[in-house]
């Protein structure tokens, strides 16, 4: 079976954590939540959308290729900024709540195109997900 704390600290000890880990690092952390909230704002406005709240017009769908593009630079920005404490992070049970909640945030995606009937209620766990994966992000720096 593979043991996954010897791989963490390769990447940890990799000039690749070692370059993030210097000086561009605020800036890859700066870019990781801007990426996140272009991911973030899109999803709640086409959540509000589903669920009638406020006046949401249909260009919302418009919005869909900047999350999916704002994703990619999220995991890309995330993935980053692991490296450079990668086995501090796999004892952070925030993490595992954040990607939890990620797999569970794409299932939901999944879902509300294929259950037409129950979008409202998609719609609202969708909402209630993803400020679930904002908390548990930040909450990351704060858990030992």
């Amino acid at each position: 079976m593979f043991e996954l704390t010897p791989a963490l600290a390769a990447l940890e000890t990799s000039p690749l954590a070692d370059w993030v880990g210097g000086p561009i690092y605020p800036l890859i952390s700066a870019l990781h939540i801007l990426a996140f909230a272009f991911v973030l704002v899109p999803v709640l406005v086409a959540d509000a959308r589903i669920l009638k709240i406020g006046a949401v017009d249909d260009e919302v769908s418009r919005l869909s290729h900047t999350a999916l593009l704002a994703f990619g630079g999220a995991a890309l920005t995330g993935s980053l900024l692991l490296s450079v404490q990668a086995t501090r992070y796999a004892e952070n049970p925030a993490i595992y709540w954040k990607f939890g909640l990620l797999a569970l945030a794409g299932a939901n995606a999944f879902l509300i195109y294929w259950l037409q009937k129950a979008q409202k209620v998609i719609a609202a766990v969708s909402a209630l997900i993803w400020c679930g994966v904002l908390l548990s992000g930040r909450w990351i720096a704060f858990v030992a």
